[in-house]
């Protein structure tokens, strides 16, 4: 390192998922964006040889010792798993840093704030150890997927960290080695709504996850060779008697959203927006998620419903689901949609689809 870093903020964005919910851990196609509500972490370089993390938004204060290996508070406890992480792989810290964490992103909502945490966070620390010219945007989201996911055995893939990571509109495929490409943004005109109820994104991950995975190992005893990403969705139909009322439901749902998204892909890379045939994809793809994989809720529902009424042009459940944010399609409609998920009891704001993790100073 040529020159130690005195003071330093890194920013990451939050997501939404456009086409393809409850996708990507299943290793299907997905269609997502980052948002302008921002993870921002701050610090400044200070004598001593750790990283002192203030909270605010949790009321919550962490302390990392930068010469070994730290022990896990609890089983999500992601700072010090991306820090150990990082270490392992021998990057080298040359100073303590006094650190705040602030963020626009709603909490446990669905928005991706974790992953939004975990990819600003490996930014900061490889920006202070002078290495991050040395990993590409990719290369982040990959190590903030293993300090998040696959260190702590969570369900969940790796949209969030993509989105976060590199920004702007993505189209994922899961199928295999995770590819994506940056699609042209000609989407605008979308609202964040919040529900205000609170949700439990692992349990519903797990359910989701447990449900098609059942399915699948049927199916495949009497059909060893079927390849379900490209099978006809009819399948399901053929297994509805066989399997249990969740998992034929997750299962059939999953198709179907597979399918859906394919028709968004389409639509989005036209050269012009068709934008109520995008509504009528995010309406349909809304039904799919509370009819079949029951991730809606009666508050979400409302909200959606009296959106609509005042002119959006479709909205869906965002992240995991049962609870937590949902985003609504209204070009030029914003300000009335806002105004009709209050009268809810929600809380709404205009969104536009922002750039990755970022260096601010």
């Amino acid at each position: 390192m040529e020159e130690d870093i005195m003071t330093l903020t890194v920013s990451a964005p939050g997501r939404i998922c456009l086409f393809g919910e409850h996708q990507d851990y299943l290793g299907f196609n997905v269609i997502s964006a980052a948002i302008n509500r921002r993870i921002k972490i701050s610090g400044n370089a200070v004598v001593g040889r750790s990283l002192s993390i203030d909270l605010p938004d949790i009321t919550s204060f962490e302390k990392i010792d930068l010469d070994n290996l730290n022990t896990l508070k609890n089983n999500r406890d992601y700072l010090r798993s991306a820090f150990n992480l990082l270490k392992s792989m021998g990057v080298q810290f040359p100073q303590g840093f006094d650190c705040k964490i602030e963020s626009t992103i709603p909490i446990k909502k669905g928005v991706s704030s974790s992953s939004a945490m975990v990819v600003a966070w490996i930014a900061f620390l490889l920006a202070i150890s002078g290495e991050k010219e040395n990993y590409s945007s990719f290369d982040i989201a990959k190590l903030a997927f293993k300090a998040e996911v696959e260190a702590f055995n969570e369900p969940g893939g790796m949209q969030d960290h993509l989105c976060a990571a590199i920004g702007g509109m993505l189209f994922m495929d899961f199928s295999g080695d995770v590819k994506y490409r940056k699609l042209k943004n000609k989407l605008n005109g979308f609202v964040l709504g919040d529900s205000l109820v609170q949700k439990d994104t692992i349990g519903v991950l797990s359910r989701i996850k447990k449900g098609f995975f059942g399915a699948v190992d049927m199916i495949k005893k009497d059909l060893p060779d079927i390849d379900i990403l490209t099978a006809s969705s009819d399948i399901a139909d053929s297994y509805e008697e066989k399997l249990d009322r969740e998992s034929y439901r997750i299962f059939a749902g999953a198709l179907k959203i597979r399918d859906l998204t394919s028709e968004a892909l389409d639509e989005v890379e036209k050269d012009s927006v068709d934008e109520d045939r995008i509504g009528e994809l995010f309406n349909r793809h809304h039904q799919i998620l509370r009819d079949n994989l029951s991730v809606s809720t009666p508050q979400i529902n409302d909200m959606i419903d009296a959106a609509l009424s005042v002119g959006a042009k479709g909205a869906k459940v965002n992240g995991s689901g049962g609870g937590g944010c949902f985003i609504v399609y209204c070009p030029k409609k914003e300000n009335e949609v806002i105004e009709a998920i209050k009268k809810k009891g929600g809380e709404a704001s205009k969104i536009e689809i922002d750039e990755g993790v970022r260096v601010e100073c």
